[in-house]
């Protein structure tokens, strides 16, 4: 027999053994826990709007002045304009050029500049 296919038996068994037995993962008896599934269930639930018809149908509270007031200046071309989105900087950042050379010469994590 040749060593490739003594190594490919021994790793198929490793690997056979993997699924088999207490913890493996086709063990049947964690299906047959009693909460199997729950956090499918509760990402639904998370992630759904519930259908309250009482909530949906219900009436919304708002101040009908200041509602009459947006409409007005809606109308007039009189929108008040929303402040101007505030950026941020980092201090010492570099443009991303690196002086690493190859062949292992470089460190490990792109030498601390990001």
């Amino acid at each position: 027999m040749k060593p490739t296919h003594a190594l490919t038996a021994l790793g198929s068994a490793l690997l056979l053994s993997a699924c088999s037995g207490h913890g493996g993962g086709l063990d049947p008896q964690r299906f047959n826990s009693p909460d199997f599934g729950a956090s499918v269930h509760n990402n639904i639930a998370v992630q759904s709007v519930p259908a309250d018809p009482d909530v949906v149908n219900g009436p919304v509270e708002a101040d009908g002045q200041r509602q009459s007031l947006a409409q007005q200046r809606y109308r007039n071309d009189k929108v008040k304009q929303p402040p101007e989105p505030a950026t941020s900087s980092v201090a010492g950042a570099s443009t991303g050029t690196s002086t690493g050379g190859g062949a292992g010469g470089g460190t490990t994590g792109g030498g601390g500049q990001y």
